[in-house]
Parts: structure tokens; sequence; C-alpha cells
């Protein structure tokens, strides 16, 4: 049964680069590695390429893909040849992050000229975290077709209705009255709908102490819709209720609300695989659920794929099974900071300078914080700013040869200016003593056990 037998694969492609059949004869591959017949492909350990000529007899291959969560298998001749999942973090704080160094950089142009006309979007648009999110999809897909022959290409993806989500019975001119229909801003919907009241102490309060409060913040999946909107004062608004998880507490009594984030990419991925894409085919979700339970396979995103790209019960699959992350390639933040730290009157437990803050928010008026500085006791540790000045060619999950001990390692970091490697197990070990085997570059891969 495919349950039980599982094979491993090693991909092959010619002297040209074209992907050729990979082969399960790792016995084979290792004797044209140390014969010089092959040798191993750009920093992949799982592609060899052939240095001498070979026949280039390749079969039909096809491409599943589960493309929100991003599902990868590849099928054919009844065996699963490759299978991936693909990670990527959310855009959200790394875009605010940028925002705010380029709006200090402008701050320091004293005579810079006024810009009024370099804010318009071209023509077919998206948002930053949507287009990203595109391209990484769009980039995966494209990798395979490096190193696997494949032929035929199948994606589940369909174009929702946002609308027809929320009311399945929605009326052809209800599309134009939403729920902020007749508000000029979501405040005013807001301030209509809770008749000016605290989500907190439900207090009434003037519209200009008022603030617009996410219960899930935009960088884990909150969205702007109303139903993820409460308004809170100026005092309860607060970095202390955002540590001490009161606000966090806010979400739990609210009405659960529809993720659109999924039904969005897939409409604007629909729209857009003919841009990357020539000849592809789609499929619905319904048809690879109802596929998975013919087969008695359970949910996940890499089984759906799997069912995607043509396989069944009696389908040979693969050890080949990875787990891929999206990483950084640069650290933009040049300048660190570390807090102070001090004794908590209150259980004499160290914490840090932001946990015991004044609250204060606005500096134009005094309102009534929680001022929790007055529980610093004693300070335990300064805090300090850290300049990093050196960039180092060795990151962190890079791969290397330690010469020393004949043992391959993962590095954690670098010390002493970069003269010092540190490994994942503890232990450090000089840079002369290292040969790097495999840098992440911007993807941290990772075999998946017991799948």
């Amino acid at each position: 049964m495919s349950e039980i037998k599982k094979v491993d694969y090693i991909y092959v492609v010619d002297s040209n680069g074209t992907p050729l059949m990979p082969t399960s004869r790792l016995g084979m591959v290792r004797r044209w590695l140390k014969t010089g017949q092959a040798r191993w492909y750009g920093n992949s350990r799982h592609t060899i390429q052939f240095v001498r000529s070979v026949t280039t007899n390749t079969q039909e291959l096809t491409l599943g893909v589960n493309p929100f969560h991003l599902g990868l298998s590849v099928i054919g001749n009844q065996r699963e040849y490759y299978a991936a999942e693909s990670l990527r973090k959310s855009e959200k704080d790394r875009i605010t992050s940028r925002r705010e160094l380029r709006r200090t950089r402008r701050n320091r142009l004293r005579y810079r000229k006024a810009r009024f006309n370099n804010r318009r979007h071209k023509d077919g648009w998206l948002a930053p975290s949507i287009q990203y999110r595109l391209d990484f999809t769009i980039k995966e897909i494209k990798r395979l077709y490096k190193f696997l022959p494949i032929t035929n290409l199948v994606i589940e993806v369909t174009p929702f209705d946002n609308q027809k989500l929320a009311n399945p019975n929605i009326q052809g001119w209800q599309y134009q009255k939403g729920k902020m229909y007749g508000f000029k801003t979501i405040k005013d919907y807001l301030l209509a709908r809770d008749n000016y009241r605290d989500a907190l102490d439900g207090k009434q309060y003037p519209a200009s102490q008022l603030r617009v409060h996410h219960l899930v913040q935009r960088k884990d999946g909150g969205s702007n819709q109303p139903d993820n909107l409460v308004l809170l004062s100026d005092i309860n608004h607060n970095q202390a209720n955002h540590n001490n998880g009161i606000l966090a507490r806010l979400k739990e009594n609210r009405q659960k609300t529809i993720d659109y984030r999924g039904a969005y990419f897939m409409s604007v991925l629909a729209t857009k695989l003919s841009n990357y894409f020539e000849h592809y085919t789609t499929t619905q979700g319904y048809l690879t659920a109802n596929l998975r339970q013919k087969y008695e396979i359970e949910k996940s995103h890499l089984n759906d794929a799997f069912v995607i790209a043509g396989g069944t019960d009696t389908t040979l699959r693969t050890n080949n099974v990875y787990l891929r992350q999206k990483l950084r390639n640069n650290n933009r933040v040049l300048q660190k900071f570390y807090d102070a730290k001090y004794i908590d009157s209150r259980d004499d437990k160290k914490k840090t300078g932001k946990e015991l803050s004044s609250g204060r928010t606005r500096r134009s008026r005094e309102l009534n914080y929680t001022n929790l500085r007055q529980f610093r006791k004693e300070k335990v540790k300064k805090g300090r700013v850290s300049i990093r000045r050196g960039h180092y060619q060795l990151r962190p999950h890079d791969v290397v040869l330690n010469t020393r001990t004949n043992r391959i390692e993962t590095v954690k970091g670098v010390q002493n200016s970069g003269t010092v490697i540190k490994f994942q197990t503890g232990k450090t070990c000089s840079i002369k003593s290292v040969v790097s085997l495999y840098h992440v570059n911007g993807i941290l891969e990772k075999k998946m056990e017991n799948i």
C-alpha cells in the first residue's frame, strides 16, 4: 500500500540543465559523484547534474498545486516523485518597519522638495502583502520546472464572490449597499454602531477621545472588516493593557467572522495565472475533497496537492517531502535596542521598562493613564543600543563541514567580529576550520520525517 512503502529519489539534470527523470538508485548516484561523472546541481543536495552526455528519455509528470497554503506534489507513472509545503510569514510588520525607516530618512532632508504626483498606482497594482504572496507562489511553482520534467500543471483555484460568502441570498441591488452604506469613514460607522461607547468600560466618550482597535491584529491575520473593530477610549487604549492581555481578551467574546484572505487571493490568482503559464488546468476544492474521501486519504495541504496531481490510493508515495520556509535575506535594522530591566515591587520579578511604562500615548494633553512606572524598584540591568557594523557570509541555518571533527554542523550565529562560528549544538569553532556546504539564501528547506 502507498501508506507503507515510500521511496527516496535523487533528481537529475543533463549537462545543459534539462531536467531528466528522478532516480531511486542511490548507490549509483554515489558512484557517479565519486567518479566525476556528475556533480551537485547548484546549491542543492538532492539534485545532481551530469557532466557527460546522457540520453534524455522522460515521461509525463503532473504537478498539483494547493495554492493558498502552497502544497505541491509531482506525480507520474503511478509514483509520487516530489512533495513540499512552503510557508511564508506575514509581511505586515516588515512593511510597517520599512515605512517607518523611510519616513525617518526623509525627515532628515531639510530642503526636500514637495512631491504630490508620485503616489499613483500602475495598472494591475496589488496591495504589497497580496503581491508578495502571489510572487512567492509563482516562484515556488516555477522552481520545480528546473529539476523535474513537468508536462502538466493542475491548480486548485476558483474566483470567489466575497459578498455571497457573507450573505448567500444577496440580491443584485444589495451589492451596492453593504454595512457601511451611508457612512463616510469606518469610524463613523463604529460610532453609530456602538453609540460612542468604550468596549471595555461601557462608558460614552466624545468622538475625539475614541480610537479604533483591531481585535485580531493585522500581523496575526486580522482584517479591517467592522466585525473585527471596536472603539476604545484614550485611557483604555494604552500600552499597559496591550502588555497585560486585557485587550487580547476582548476577541474571545466577539462573533467569529469570515476570513476573506484566502477567497481574495484565489480570485487574484485566477485572473493572474495566464500571465505566468501558457498551459494549465484548474480544479475546485469540492472535487479535491470528494476524491480524498473516496481514497480515504487524510486532510492536509500535502495530501490535497497529491490528489490534485492525480494521486490515488494505489499511487506509490515518496519520502522526498520537504518543508520550505521563507526567510529574510537581509535585516534592514542596523540598530538594536535592548530594554532595561527592573524589579517589580508588586511581585519582586524582573520586568522590562516597556512593561513598567507610564502608559502615556499622547503628549498633547495629560489623561488619566495607568502609570506603572511607580512600581519600578531597582534597576537590575541597564538598557543599551547596539549598532551592527559587520556583514558576514555565514548566516543562521547554513550547513558547514567542521574540518576539526569532520562533522556536518548547522550554523546558529557568528561571534567575535566574524572570527568564531557558533553551531546549533552550542559548540563554537574558528571560521578558518569550517567549509560551507549549503547556504540558506532566503529559503530554509528541511526534509520532513514520519509523514
